[in-house]
């Protein structure tokens, strides 16, 4: 995914000869009265600008495109690195309040993925990745329906056709004009083609050997992670990048999340260049965060005066350090870990029923219960101390709290944690009760997994975890589990999977029509918060691919 500029005449010819070829195989399947052509063009520095004519005859339109390049280069002496091209079809007109009650009633935030004219010649229009890269359309609130945004349409007309000078009131609107698009994006002397429509609209084929092309988004997303990170060892912890608007919250667990998932990055290649940042973000978490007490140690987190310990931060840095030692050998934090580990078994009672969150410094009771999500992190965080230094009050403690689990039905809440700490508990313990746990954690969630139109990173991690369990099922013995586990379906969803969760990556084709791309290039987000980049995000789908790349057989 390498992208250079066009800098010389012999190039700018070549790459014309290409457009055209391609343009004209395109306009063909088309049968059409107006046909719209878009150009996107930027570098990573800023938000792309899109020219866009309209015409009856295609080769016209041809003329024009090459024309305008020519201009663009005459006056520049180059190309910039980001070429796109698109062809408008699937043109509809249709009544504005039937696009409203469309925008209004989408299940998911931010998955309207139609280009929007706003008029029947398209001199106003606009590409469906413009419209959510200048937030034109918004979805603040999961649970409140998407809406349109009249300040930042204005914003963006004003932007892109300067010479008018019309303020647009969404209440005027009487019609629009929706499509498709087919599209390809120019990258090292190719036009790759893009998918059309749904949601995996505007994000290139995978072509080629799949695992060699996942490998090269984890190594591109790892170095994303490892630049995030400060000098100081505190990461930049997430932007909406429609422009550019960081987030300014902090927190403890995914701070120790994020750099566990980019050690494991160093399972897929050993880049010694991170070390010394790995290590500066582990210091940060263990200056600012870490609290000992009577060698029992606790995370805390919030703001000074409104300080918590929370179970699952120490959770989270005790498999941080841990997979630090195992992937580095360097067990200079195993101190740490092994207070962590204490301060976790004193939120767990003699029941295995855990205590969430404590206010600190009292370590007075603060919340019995807040998430599911700490008591598989506590789990698998005592695991990973206990193979590495085989303490038997570890194993026992995680044995009581998978009784708690199990009594209690966990296995409902198909969380992906609770997968990691099955896996790695029935390693150690190959009983079929454990195995049954973690089978049903993820059998009655497969249909759901399989429609979800979002990329839900942590679907992958929790089935690459019950695969590892699953292929051991037949090897230790427990055919007829095996016989229950449907294996083959669950490997057609991990590759489901694996595919759908590159539409929240960003590719140069999806970063360009951002504020800032280079400060998103090649991460994950969250189209349905906004197109949320932050830490965990990595996090999550860089565990994922890398279980995936390590540990999957076709």
């Amino acid at each position: 995914m390498t992208v250079l500029s066009i800098k010389n005449f012999s190039h700018v010819l070549a790459f014309k000869e290409k457009l055209k070829a391609w343009l004209l195989e395109n306009f063909l399947l088309q049968e059409q009265t107006l046909y719209t052509l878009f150009f996107s063009y930027g570098t990573a520095k800023e938000r792309c600008k899109v020219w866009s004519s309209t015409d009856s005859e295609p080769q016209v339109l041809i003329k024009r495109v090459l024309k305008y390049i020519d201009q663009q280069f005459e006056k520049n002496r180059e190309l910039p690195e980001f070429l796109k091209f698109d062809i408008a079809v699937n043109v509809e007109e249709k009544s504005w309040q039937h696009v409203l009650v469309e925008v209004n009633n989408q299940p998911h935030n931010n998955h309207y993925r139609k280009g929007i004219s706003f008029d029947s010649k398209f001199n106003i229009c606009f590409l469906e990745q413009e419209i959510y890269g200048k937030a034109i359309i918004k979805g603040l609130v999961y649970n409140q329906p998407n809406f349109f945004d009249e300040k930042n349409l204005n914003t963006a007309v004003k932007k892109k056709y300067p010479q008018l000078k019309t303020q647009f009131k969404l209440e005027n609107f009487e019609k629009v004009w929706v499509f498709d698009t087919l599209a390809c994006f120019y990258e090292n002397g190719q036009f790759i083609p893009l998918q059309s429509t749904g949601t995996a609209n505007g994000v290139r084929y995978l072509t080629g050997d799949k695992k060699s092309h996942i490998r090269d988004l984890v190594l591109k997303n790892a170095k994303f992670l490892h630049d995030e990170i400060q000098q100081n060892g505190r990461f930049i912890y997430g932007y909406f990048p429609a422009y550019a608007n960081p987030i300014k919250s902090y927190n403890t667990v995914r701070h120790c999340t994020a750099i566990y998932a980019l050690i494991e990055t160093l399972e897929v290649e050993y880049n010694q260049a991170y070390l010394p940042k790995i290590k500066a973000a582990i210091d940060y978490a263990l200056t600012n965060f870490y609290k000992e007490l009577d060698q029992k140690a606790f995370m805390s987190d919030g703001q000074e005066g409104e300080e918590e310990v929370k179970l699952g931060a120490n959770a989270t840095a005790l498999f941080m350090l841990c997979k630090f030692q195992e992937v580095t050998g360097d067990d200079s934090y195993l101190v740490y870990a092994e207070e962590l580990a204490n301060g976790i078994r004193t939120m767990v009672d003699q029941h295995g029923e855990t205590t969430h969150v404590l206010h600190y410094p009292s370590l007075e009771v603060k919340e019995k219960f807040r998430i599911v999500y700490y008591d598989g992190e506590a789990a698998l965080g005592l695991l990973r101390l206990y193979q590495i230094n085989k303490n038997p009050v570890l194993l026992d403690t995680v044995k009581l709290m998978f009784e708690h689990f199990i009594s209690k039905n966990y296995d409902r809440y198909h969380d992906h944690w609770l997968s990691y700490c099955t896996n790695e508990l029935t390693k150690i313990c190959p009983e079929q009760k454990y195995f049954e746990f973690g089978l049903n954690n993820y059998l009655k969630h497969m249909d759901f997994i399989r429609n979800r139109k979002t990329a839900y990173a942590t679907f992958l991690e929790m089935m690459m975890s019950a695969y590892k369990m699953v292929v051991r099922l037949k090897q230790q013995g427990y055919s007829q589990l095996f016989e229950q586990a449907k294996f083959e379906e669950l490997k057609e969803l991990i590759e489901l999977r694996t595919e759908f969760q590159r539409n929240g990556f960003f590719y140069p084709e999806v970063a360009m029509y951002l504020a800032k791309p280079e400060q998103v290039l090649n991460a994950f987000y969250v189209r349905h918060d906004r197109l949320r980049t932050r830490i965990d995000d990595q996090e999550h789908n860089l565990s994922g691919y890398v279980a995936y790349l390590n540990h999957f057989q076709d």
